[in-house]
């Protein structure tokens, strides 16, 4: 009965001292929607991230030339030195690594009627659908077949359809690549944004851009599977030693390839936002000590204006424990007032600013209310110690 009749007294020094009382749980509440606004934000982005670990496929190195070097000065041109000798030996050669995937890209325009855009070309093997788990929304990938006979079929990325065909169909079509007739024979799954817009760009046979579109005969990249996350050590080291072997690098000389795991960028971007999410969280706690001074301050009013009141508790048998709790709870209603509305805040400012689905982090929702417990209690100990220790008789003759 005590602690609900603090309770009750401080929601009345809530009323009694408004604007005070305001500007103090704004205080809190900026910091625990901050915080609360950042770990949404960090959900999202890891789902966001999962989403993208599985579309770019499982257990995959990217293995591309390093750039050449012009007196010691590292240039923004790539060594041309990955053949498809290079591909076939690693897939021969590794115990662990199931399948490679050579390709090549390059930029192309590509036209249907009036209307044109450019794009990334990839030339690629029938493999790439599966490793990459790239599907095709509509048609199909095209064919060892068509592999073989350099076909001029393509299939397009969602973007590159949206800008050509908008909402009409695609496969069956004929575009322009480079001047050169396509039939389009698939259109991709949207993948949405990322930093390679795999949305947006076009494939066709690796044989047919090589051969048909750019004149080369090296690759631009290969990607080597392997069986499983455990044998990533070995897959590298077996991608190295092939590589090192046909491209007859001694042993004082350094790769002239790179080789990274496909999640790497993402790991990368997620590490990043790791880093940025503490700093915030950091100012949020900045913006919850502020909160606390504001407790303190309206506490240590509060016992200013409540002398006499506070005499006669004292006088018809509440001892100093009784005064310290009172005060200490109505601190705490202050602290758990300010984070019911910072929490509220947060959740409603993360659906309009986000517009993602409403997620519920009950973790840090309980965190929130401890920490503004916490506040509650540490802001208003020396207010309540201070109104514990007045004076009896000189509180009740206080005017």
């Amino acid at each position: 009965m005590i602690i609900f009749e603090n309770v009750k007294l401080g929601l009345q020094s809530l009323r009694f001292n408004p604007l005070r009382s305001v500007l103090t749980l704004i205080g809190i509440a900026v910091g625990i929607a901050a915080v609360l606004y950042v770990v949404i934000l960090g959900e999202i982005t890891k789902r966001s991230i999962n989403e993208r670990l599985e579309a770019l496929g499982s257990n995959v190195l990217t293995i591309r030339p390093h750039a050449s070097h012009f007196h010691g000065i590292r240039t923004a041109v790539n060594v041309e030195n990955l053949t498809w000798d290079d591909a076939r030996d690693i897939a021969a050669n590794s115990r662990v690594i199931t399948t490679t995937v050579p390709s090549y890209s390059g930029s192309g325009v590509i036209e249907f009627e009036d209307k044109n855009t450019n794009s990334r070309v990839t030339g690629t093997t029938p493999a790439y659908a599966s490793v990459n788990n790239t599907q095709a929304a509509e048609g199909r990938f095209f064919s060892e077949l068509e592999q073989v006979q350099r076909a001029r079929v393509c299939l397009l990325g969602a973007s590159v359809h949206q800008e050509l065909f908008g909402e009409g169909t695609s496969v069956g079509r004929t575009v322009y690549i480079n001047s050169k007739l396509f039939e389009v024979i698939g259109l991709l799954e949207a993948k949405g944004e990322s930093w390679s817009s795999p949305d947006d760009q076009v494939f066709v046979p690796l044989t047919t851009a090589q051969e048909r579109l750019y004149g080369v005969d090296h690759l631009g990249m290969i990607l080597a599977q392997y069986s499983s996350p455990d044998e990533y050590e070995e897959a590298l080291f077996d991608v190295e030693t092939i590589l090192r072997r046909n491209h007859r690098l001694r042993a004082d000389q350094d790769n002239d390839f790179r080789v990274r795991r496909q999640d790497f960028f993402l790991s990368t971007i997620q590490e990043t936002n790791i880093e940025l999410a503490r700093f915030v969280i950091i100012i949020a706690l900045v913006s919850l000590i502020v909160g606390g001074i504001g407790i303190a301050n309206v506490m240590l009013v509060s016992v200013t204006q409540r002398i006499r009141e506070i005499g006669i508790r004292r006088a018809v048998g509440a001892n100093r424990r009784m005064i310290i709790a009172q005060f200490l709870i109505e601190a705490s209603v202050l602290g758990i007032a300010g984070g019911t509305l910072g929490i509220l805040g947060g959740m409603v400012f993360n659906k309009i600013i986000i517009g993602a689905e409403l997620i519920m982090p009950w973790l840090w929702i309980g965190y929130s209310i401890l920490i503004c417990v916490g506040i509650g209690l540490a802001a208003g100990l020396y207010p309540a110690l201070r109104a514990a220790h007045i004076d009896v008789i000189e509180a009740l003759r206080y005017e």
